[in-house]
């Protein structure tokens, strides 16, 4: 089941690929003695990872490729995609109907990553607990000057979340406005907050 969930991730990331542009990691030097290349096992090529953007998330493989996982793309190859990557079962999905933006599904991993779904397509993420990152670094636990090392930041005003912040289409809370604070919880897209 988890060997032909992969291959179907696999194959669902590289159907992206056609129609995305592709971010690819600098490449090691080649090989001394140049063999012909064997197709990537797909559990190893699984074994890439997860980053957190602004608009969505992006799936890294071993090899180095990255596909974005954009808002609007189908809720079903989302989950797939994010739990082959973080190796989990897929988590139940469950409904909230008292969002502000109207009925929204949720499905919330192990690691503290929750992801939301309206009309069976990806458009919003959360996270408050420390593991996964955007590419720059930032994550939960980042303090806050490392964040604004990292990018600019602006706090929100009067926020009844407490120290929010944003950075483009990224958004956040730290522990509190000193400058010793560190990041508690970073979203984007589609969010269920009552303000």
């Amino acid at each position: 089941m988890t060997l032909a969930r992969t291959a179907l991730t696999l194959a669902a990331l590289l159907a992206l690929g056609a129609c995305d542009s592709t971010t690819e990691a600098p490449s090691p030097a080649p090989a001394p003695a140049a063999e012909p290349e064997a197709a990537p096992d797909t559990a190893e090529a699984a074994q890439g990872g997860l980053a957190l953007e602004g608009e969505g998330l992006r799936a890294f493989t071993a090899q180095g490729s990255a596909r974005a996982l954009p808002f609007g793309m189908s809720q079903e190859m989302v989950l797939t995609a994010v739990s082959t990557l973080l190796d989990t079962e897929t988590p139940e999905v469950t409904t909230n109907a008292e969002c502000g933006a109207g009925p929204t599904q949720f499905a919330e991993y192990p690691n503290g990553l929750q992801l939301a779904f309206q009309d069976g397509e990806f458009a919003g993420w959360f996270l408050d607990e420390a593991g996964l990152t955007t590419a720059d670094g930032v994550g939960v636990g980042t303090s806050r000057s490392d964040l604004q090392s990292a990018r600019v930041v602006e706090m929100i005003p009067e926020s009844t979340l407490g120290a929010e912040f944003s950075s483009g289409e990224l958004g956040g809370m730290l522990s509190s406005d000193a400058p010793d604070a560190t990041v508690e919880a970073l979203y984007a897209g589609l969010t269920c907050f009552f303000r």
